[in-house]
């Protein structure tokens, strides 16, 4: 599968690592690609601008900071019918503390500016640590997701599990509060069966 990543930090740099290791073609995109060169690791990654993500991949996973999606978005160009992986979260940064923007949701706020787009919320809940060092678990950790549209969310799922983690879907987008900061999924590692569990109890 062809895939975008916008904002190739911490997290875009770890999980399209990961799809890449797993077949995957994976093109890294950030504002300042030139500084990208140690993502190349063989012959199925690239690098570039967000415009040239965009226009390369069927599936985009957006993982820049919150303050900087529209800007992302905007240099991305059109979005119509492709799949968008939202890993944002709503923070911002002040007097070099996060905070978080009370009573938001990162992944309404992009779905409501990307109408034409699949947006589907995963891998904003666990940190970059357990990504880069707990993926292919003999008891794998649960990526939770939610989304709008069943083929997008197949995809996602998918590519969870390509990344050595479960995909645990937790409804349609507007069920993104449980897995956004302050909800009870976030920052929870958890196996499959617990995770599963707790799903029941929500929804």
């Amino acid at each position: 599968m062809k895939i975008g990543v916008i904002g190739a930090g911490g997290i875009g740099g770890t999980i399209g690592t990961l799809w890449a290791k797993a077949g995957h073609d994976v093109f890294f995109s950030s504002r300042n690609p030139e500084k990208l060169s140690e993502l190349i690791t063989g012959e199925n990654t690239q690098v570039g601008t967000v415009a040239e993500a965009a226009k390369f991949a069927d599936v985009l996973l957006l993982a820049c900071y919150y303050s900087t999606i529209d800007e992302a978005i905007s240099a991305a160009g059109s979005l119509d019918g492709k799949t968008l992986i939202d890993a944002t979260n709503p923070y911002l940064r002040e007097e070099g503390k996060l905070h978080r923007v009370p009573d938001a949701s990162s992944g309404l706020e992009l779905a409501a500016k990307l109408p034409n787009t699949k947006v589907v919320k995963a891998y904003n809940t666990l940190p970059t640590a357990t990504f880069a060092n707990e993926a292919h678990r003999s008891e794998p950790y649960a990526v939770f997701y939610c989304g709008n549209d069943s083929e997008a969310k197949a995809i996602v799922s998918q590519l969870i599990t390509d990344s050595g983690f479960v995909g645990v879907d937790t409804g349609d987008l507007n069920q993104v509060i449980h897995q956004e900061p302050g909800g009870v999924l976030y920052n929870h590692p958890m196996p499959v069966e617990q995770a599963q569990k707790l799903i029941r109890s929500l929804i």
